[in-house]
């Protein structure tokens, strides 16, 4: 197949294309025929004997039908009304080649973005889409804690997905088989995942044979799913050689990740370019997991830190090296499970000729290890505890994430051993396996104690040299001067080999603040040393002795978002951040639970009521949310996120005086609020003031990001003052700023059913609208009309059964 015919038939214009690109058509015809309004019309196909597409003008109508012929292929007509032609007989054929030529320049735009192979888009196409929708994204974002917006201005979900197939020792088929069939079977391929994909969906040939899909909306349970029907439509697929007649078998890996999910907090820093590279980055380490796991599977960026790492190399004294590192968020003091891969299968026993016994076997753990040393793709681990000495780690052993709250280690630490407990050579501390475990002994005996760890801030490795020497002076150097002014009751450990841990028995965090602040202080001014500090204590709120561990953890997360000095008490703000954190996953209930804690830490926290009110609506509750908002600006009253959250609450309420107010005083505070001035628009509609909202939306649609948020309003003030050109227009500059917006489609296919246009770009538009939103009966109502209008009684009804009581 030569590149000309391989262009043609992958790169073509379909009718959905001229939908899709309509506005554009619109443009172009317009640069050479005026008119004053327009619509596609796509006759049903004629027969062989039946004269083609030609110009028609009704001078008396003022309506022009304009031939839509590209390459001698028939399209439809772009019907221009409002036109004035004083020869139309000898203008036609020259109208005809302009539109031909605008078609022409569609079509080279979309084979610059088009794969020629597959025709999927490109890569390069597929990370501008990408890149757009988060971009879109932020900008409709609320300038919320936790990140949260308006879900009652339906705009973007504020989640996106990314998923990866790559198809399994694919370069043996190209080696033994050729290219040819190699190419003729990525195209199968992609035709079927193309398939498969719903209607939102991007498909991408990524590179090679390996695919692409942008999943706007995409949660982790909606990706999982999708990639794991591509997956078993792959491994389904049948494939043969024509020459040797051998059959095939192929296999794909999978991998996704999801936006905000898969980010953590410095990438959320970055712009929207960075943050597609790096998602794509992740989705790109869940497939290699994937495959490294043993291929046809499908693995989520999440689950690799649970359940994708393995022992890389067995070290001297009860050391590894692991799989895992700073790229699949692994952090020092994680635990893990360690398990033979061999023995993690089924098991099958022929009892007699005719019956046979199968099972599993249970999965036997070898031995718990602790995470000492984080870098960007590896990790070091230290052996807590072996299951069996006879039965050592071995290279290629896998790892399961463990709490640890079930620990094997902490339930064996019991009484203290007779055994001389190890020592760091380095700092002369406890190794963190002796100091867990008489830190495990130790606190259950006291009623108040607290614990800080210190972490090295820089990167020694930076210096040059030897990055362990450096890094073991500095260590050595902190626990010096540490020993200087601690409390001689203080036991300290070697947390990992960047970080030191002390326990304070009978200290509470407060005082301990106090230790830390002077440490990092002096380290930083007498060995130029850049420390980190994250202290808890107990008791703290409904905290047992085993959360204090894991609480000062996520104090020391909350001392590295930190200025000098970072030093940071679990506390109040501390529990914001992992109540964010929780938010972001999408667990709003988790969420709402630490908030609560938040504000039992600290009353005065307004990030955490402004924050919980959010989740409170967001889950139906907008009279407490309302009570938290009117809280908060009774000690801030100028705060513009509580105020506008106060009329988003009363305005699920009902209470539209109210709403209105709190809006109003947003603007006052800040005459940009895009938000406020949709809330405004609709509020002034719902009474009857179209004048009054239409100058809203145009005051909002000016700003940043209220394209996407007004033009559809507009159209539907337009559509139901009986100006459906002017409908037309908002609605094509809707879906121009949000190609994913539902209402918008739905609306432009009401348009084409109620003026009588041609109901088959009706029916794209309504599929297209009731597969974003499946929730919204009037788009299934609309398809249903669509289908009916065409004749197509049986398909409606089904349509109709859709539709929810």
């Amino acid at each position: 197949m030569n590149k000309e015919s391989l262009f043609e038939d992958t790169v073509t214009l379909s009718r959905q294309d001229l939908i899709y690109y309509e506005h554009t058509l619109k443009d172009s015809i317009s640069e050479f025929l005026p008119f004053e309004s327009y619509s596609l019309y796509f006759p049903k196909p004629a027969g062989d004997s039946s004269p083609g597409l030609n110009t028609r003008y009704s001078a008396g109508d003022r309506q022009l039908m304009l031939p839509l012929i590209l390459r001698g292929r028939e399209l439809g007509y772009f019907i221009a009304k409002g036109v004035d032609l004083d020869s139309p007989e000898s203008i036609g054929s020259y109208l005809e080649a302009l539109a031909s030529s605008a078609l022409e320049k569609l079509l080279l735009y979309k084979s610059s973005i088009t794969d020629r192979l597959t025709g999927l888009a490109t890569r390069e196409q597929f990370m501008k889409k990408v890149v757009r929708e988060l971009d879109l994204i932020q900008n409709c974002m609320m300038p919320a804690p936790g990140g949260c917006k308006d879900p009652g201005i339906p705009t973007f979900s504020g989640s996106l997905g990314v998923v990866l197939v790559d198809l399994d020792y694919f370069q043996r088929i190209n080696d033994r088989y050729g290219y040819k069939l190699g190419d003729s079977i990525v195209r199968r391929v992609a035709g079927k995942l193309c398939e498969l994909a719903p209607n939102p969906v991007v498909c991408s040939r990524y590179l090679d044979d390996k695919f692409a899909f942008m999943i706007p909306d995409g949660r982790p349970r909606t990706c999982a799913k999708l990639a794991e029907q591509f997956r078993e439509a792959v491994e389904n697929m049948s494939v043969s050689d024509n020459v040797t007649g051998d059959i095939l078998k192929i296999s794909a890996s999978a991998g996704y990740a999801n936006y905000p999910q898969s980010l953590s907090g410095p990438h959320f820093k970055t712009a929207a370019y960075e943050q597609g590279r790096i998602l794509m980055r992740k989705a790109e380490k869940a497939v290699a997991i994937a495959k490294d796991m043993g291929r046809n599977q499908v693995y989520a960026y999440s689950d690799i830190l649970k359940k994708g790492g393995k022992v890389l190399e067995v070290l001297p004294l009860q050391r590894l090296a692991l799989s895992i590192g700073h790229s699949v968020d692994a952090r020092e003091g994680a635990r893990f499970l360690v398990w033979a891969p061999e023995y993690h299968s089924g098991y099958q026993a022929r009892l007699t000729e005719d019956e046979r016994i199968s099972g599993s076997y249970p999965t036997m753990y070898k031995a718990e290890v602790v995470l000492i040393e984080v870098q960007d793709d590896v990790a070091f681990a230290e052996v807590l505890h072996l299951s069996d000495p006879a039965w050592p780690v071995a290279e290629g052993d896998r790892l399961t994430l463990l709490e640890e709250k079930n620990s094997f280690f902490d339930v064996q630490a019991g009484p203290e051993s007779a055994k001389s407990p190890q020592k760091d050579m380095v700092t002369g501390l406890y190794g963190y396996r002796d100091f867990i475990g008489r830190y495990s002994r130790m606190r259950q005996n006291q009623d108040h104690f607290s614990i800080v760890v210190f972490r090295l801030s820089g990167n020694p490795g930076e210096q040059g040299g030897n990055f362990q020497k450096l890094n073991d002076a500095q260590v050595q150097k902190v626990a010096s001067r540490a020993e200087t002014f601690f409390p001689e009751n203080v036991t300290g450990g070697r947390y990992s080999l960047n970080s030191l841990i002390y326990y304070f028995p009978g200290e509470d965090s407060d005082g301990v603040m106090n230790f830390a602040l002077r440490l990092v202080r002096e380290c930083a001014e007498d060995f130029s040393i850049g420390l980190a500090a994250g202290v808890a204590g107990y008791p703290f709120l409904t905290f047992s002795r085993s959360d204090v561990l894991d609480n000062c953890r996520k104090a020391l997360d909350h001392a590295m978002m930190l200025a000098d000095p970072m030093v940071a008490q679990f506390d109040s703000v501390s529990l914001n951040i992992s109540a964010d954190r929780l938010y972001v996953d999408g667990d709003i209930y988790g969420a709402v639970e630490e908030f609560r804690l938040a504000l039992l830490a600290d009353s005065d926290n307004i990030l955490a009521r402004n924050s919980l009110g959010i989740c409170y609506a967001q889950v139906g509750k907008p009279e407490q949310a309302a009570r938290l908002f009117e809280e908060v600006l009774s000690i801030t009253p100028n705060n513009i996120m509580a105020l506008y959250n106060l009329g988003w609450a009363c305005h699920m309420m009902g209470d539209r005086i109210k709403a209105k107010d709190s809006y109003e005083k947003c603007l006052e505070l800040d005459p940009d609020n895009v938000f406020s001035l949709v809330r405004l628009g609709l509020l002034a509609e719902q009474d009857s003031e179209f004048d009054k909202a239409r100058e809203y939306y145009l005051q909002a649609s000016g700003l940043k990001g209220g394209d996407s948020l007004t033009m559809r309003h507009l159209a539907r003030m337009a559509y139901n003052e009986g100006e459906p050109d002017k409908a037309r227009e908002y609605l094509h500059l809707a879906l121009n700023a949000n190609h994913n917006d539902a209402a918008s489609m739905n609306l432009l296919a009401r348009l084409y059913l109620d003026n009588g246009e041609d109901p088959q770009v009706a029916e794209v538009l309504a599929r297209q609208s009731a597969a974003l939103k499946p929730g919204m009966n009037r788009y299934w109502k609309t398809l249903s009309d669509a289908l009916e209008a065409q004749g197509r009684s049986e398909e409606a009804k089904e349509v109709l059964s859709r539709i929810s009581g």
